[in-house]
């Protein structure tokens, strides 16, 4: 289990380590497949009321989400809402294409490092994406698709390198789900790039391994463009204002209750 699967999973197993550190962990999965839109705001109640923070106070939470602010990751301000932002196609191009390299690099990397059962491990998951966009599931589609990459980059092996690219999936992760919006074009054609990256990885091809990675990060990435293009006016783009957050405690039969007043 490895990066953000892991952090998933920690996400039950709060209790002996720091809260917000998890917390911003479990949001930058949560962000990387796909779960939360361009656009969303959070709310503090329904985050304490999702399993995945089952037990925690809004403290940790508020914190992290801010943390995740401070890192360009989500947009808001201390006090106020905080959401994912609604990438511009000039952001959206810049950040894919930085991320495009440094999976190269990280992919190139370990090439010679793959053993026979770590590459039935990947094309495991490249079988499950395959499986999954056969019922027409979604959220697994985009789970799937992220633990193939976050696997072929070797994430559970912390550097540097590493991080940047965690970043960058949990900026990209959310505009991902527009291709499987209905009308969304269809990404490839003929051969799935990861069929290629597994065939790379078997034989130690290297500039197959490029090709078919790159390609599989512009083809995917061209179509969210396409998709971003016609699916956002000029007044969807503009920054709307933050709503102004506030802890209201009331004694209700429930106990206290975290509300977001307008």
């Amino acid at each position: 289990m490895s990066g953000p699967q892991s952090a998933l999973a920690a996400g039950k197993l709060m209790s002996k380590v720091n809260h917000t550190d998890t917390v911003r962990e479990v949001l930058i999965a949560k962000l990387t497949y796909g779960e939360y839109m361009p656009g969303h705001t959070f709310k503090l109640r329904e985050l304490m009321e999702d399993e995945a923070f089952q037990g925690m106070s809004q403290t940790p939470i508020r914190e992290a989400l801010l943390q995740l602010v401070a890192k360009d990751i989500l947009i808001g301000q201390r006090g106020f809402s905080v959401r994912v932002p609604i990438p511009s196609v000039e952001h959206l191009t810049e950040v894919r294409a930085i991320r495009t390299k440094l999976e190269v690099m990280a992919a190139l990397q370990t090439l010679d490092d793959w053993t026979p059962r770590q590459i039935a491990q990947l094309e495991k998951l490249h079988q499950a994406l395959v499986k999954a966009k056969e019922r027409g599931d979604v959220r697994a589609q985009l789970k799937q698709n992220a633990l193939f990459h976050m696997a072929l980059c070797r994430m559970e092996e912390k550097s540097y390198l590493k991080t940047m690219i965690q970043t960058l999936w949990a900026i990209t992760g959310p505009s991902v789900g527009f291709l499987y919006e209905k009308g969304a074009p269809s990404i490839f054609s003929g051969t799935h790039p990861h069929e290629d990256i597994l065939e790379a990885l078997r034989t130690g091809n290297a500039l197959l391994l490029e090709s078919a990675l790159i390609r599989d990060l512009s083809n995917s990435g061209t179509k969210i463009m396409e998709v971003l293009r016609r699916k956002l006016s000029p007044e969807a783009l503009t920054v709307q204002p933050f709503k102004k957050m506030e802890l209201v405690r009331a004694r209700q039969r429930a106990g206290r209750q975290l509300q977001q007043v307008e």
